[in-house]
């Protein structure tokens, strides 16, 4: 067996990262004759924190709508566990056993912090259908709902106002709802975005939580928080893979310093 990688920056890779669990094949995405993504092709381990960076514009977003299947790719497949999922919808993909969150805040703030979980978690089964079943019905999906809260720490939140959440609350939320389905891949899209520094380390301490058992993959731009929890990076620019592998060996990478870190190599 492949001993584990680990540098003096950047998570060790764990032993059980053995396997591709998703993968991206020569993808493509055109807008109107502009290409997002350039030929991307990259594989995801099971069981690894896998960052994804790069400068503003260089695809990121798109590369994770086209792997959630918010987008479809010009040419190029997704697959996961080996299952071409690039042509599914975004609901099938998720009950294969990928989810994400988003850059843009996506609870109901109108509802309560429970209840943006219960909706979750009844999505799969026949009780959205029901239209005249009573909301004590959904009293069977507490005990999950709470479970889940607990797992991003907001087990004394249930019954506050989503709307009434802070942002790095509302982050934690939007996580407790992506971990509704069990996915296997779990995508996160710059989860500390706008965080203060107490916010920032709750975080990287609720994906350590939340990556025990599944795949995460993450676009992030703090390259401390990548530092802290990617096994391994891939560095996008224009579209197209420029660098992949362990933090130490990418942030020494004289394209990647050009392109991208510039004095933060030499940190």
């Amino acid at each position: 067996m492949t001993s584990p990688s680990s540098s003096a920056h950047g998570a060790a890779v764990p032993p059980a990262a053995l396997d591709t669990i998703l993968e991206a094949r020569h993808l493509v995405k055109e807008f109107r004759g502009f290409r997002a993504t350039n030929d991307v092709t990259l594989g995801i381990r099971e069981g690894e924190i896998h960052a994804i960076i790069g400068p503003n514009g260089a695809g990121k977003t798109t590369l994770f709508n086209l792997l959630s299947g918010f987008l479809k790719p010009t040419s190029g497949e997704v697959r996961l566990s080996g299952e071409r999922i690039d042509t599914l919808p975004p609901h099938q993909i998720v009950r294969r056993g990928l989810s994400r969150s988003f850059q843009i805040s996506s609870v109901f703030p109108t509802m309560t912090v429970r209840e943006n979980v219960l909706v979750a978690l009844q999505s799969p089964t026949p009780l959205p259908h029901q239209f005249w079943t009573p909301l004590s019905r959904l009293d069977s999906l507490n005990d999950q709902a709470d479970r889940i809260l607990t797992d991003v720490g907001l087990a004394d939140a249930p019954t506050r106002l989503a709307a009434d959440l802070s942002h790095g609350e509302k982050r934690q939320l939007e996580i407790g709802i992506s971990l509704t389905q069990n996915p296997k891949v779990l995508l996160l899209d710059e989860p500390t975005s706008g965080m203060g520094s107490e916010g920032v380390a709750r975080v990287i301490d609720l994906v350590r939580q939340v990556a025990r058992g599944r795949t995460v993959v993450l676009v992030e731009h703090n390259m401390s928080v990548v530092a802290e929890l990617a096994n391994r990076i891939t560095v996008l620019q224009y579209g197209s893979v420029l660098a992949s592998g362990v933090y130490d060996d990418v942030r020494r990478d004289p394209r990647v310093i050009e392109a991208y870190l510039g004095d933060e190599a030499h940190a």
